[in-house]
């Protein structure tokens, strides 16, 4: 009973907390975006230079996830700072030091790791009604595409987000779900690190490669293994560049966006 009463207790502190909640800085684009997407865009008075939807309607510039501006940070007084791993530990304890409340999010490995993260921040900052809808939608979605893919014909995919040295899609990884969910298989399964040469690529002899565009390398990228016309992905013209804002930013909205595309080159 006693256990039961805490965690009413508990639950009912954190209710408050997000309510209270009405000043958020993002330290990263997916979560600026997840933001956007459960409705607490109204709430936003900081941003990272990467977080372009919200630069473009005016939200106040605090550096980069990597290296922000404590003072700045600071000085637009948030209820709440968001960030990844990727934001140094030393200016998180410096604006922990200040009295600044900063939530560090882990980087979601799966498709449902992407969806309980948008509830996570929906959560955070009191905007949970929205955020249930946008993930139900999202994966009734994915289930229709997952359950379509089952009538395709297996195929080995090379998914490519990095050039010099070329970089693979691993194990493991929210990305790894667009190959898997379309009934594929990952060329790349089974590495402990992502680096390939050409060599192993060609060997593997991909059905489909599908190029990342970040960067600017993607075309090029595109150019060089179209070059290769022994390679089934070649001979059958499924050499395919996809967005790098759908493909590789963890939310809902562009998990189904890039899977769609995935699907598509796939099953065309």
């Amino acid at each position: 009973m006693k256990i039961k009463i805490l965690v009413v207790l508990l639950l009912a502190g954190f209710s408050v907390f997000a309510q209270n909640v009405n000043r958020v800085i993002s330290l990263a684009p997916s979560i600026t975006e997840n933001i956007y997407l459960v409705g607490g865009k109204d709430k936003l008075v900081g941003c990272t230079s990467y977080c372009m939807l919200a630069l473009n309607d005016g939200v106040e510039e605090i550096g980069s996830t990597i290296d922000i501006n404590v003072e700045k940070v600071f000085a637009l007084k948030p209820d709440l700072v968001l960030t990844m791993k990727l934001t140094k530990a030393q200016d998180i304890a410096a604006l922990e030091k200040l009295g600044v409340r900063v939530k560090v999010l882990e980087t979601p490995v799966s498709f449902d790791e992407i969806c309980e993260q948008t509830q996570q921040i929906a959560d955070l900052i009191g905007c949970e009604d929205q955020s249930t809808e946008v993930v139900a939608k999202a994966r009734k979605t994915v289930a229709e595409i997952q359950a379509k893919s089952k009538q395709l014909p297996p195929s080995k995919i090379f998914f490519q987000i990095g050039a010099n040295p070329v970089f693979s899609v691993l194990d493991n990884t929210f990305m790894n779900d667009f190959i898997r969910l379309c009934n594929a298989t990952n060329i790349a399964s089974g590495l402990t690190h992502g680096t390939l040469t050409r060599e192993s690529v060609l060997l593997k002899n991909p059905d489909v490669i599908i190029i990342a565009e970040m960067g600017g390398f993607g075309q090029e990228e595109q150019k060089v293994w179209n070059s290769y016309e022994g390679m089934e992905a070649v001979k059958n013209n499924k050499v395919y560049l996809i967005s790098s804002e759908t493909s590789c930013s963890p939310t809902p909205a562009n998990f189904v966006s890039a899977l769609k595309d995935v699907y598509r080159f796939i099953s065309e």
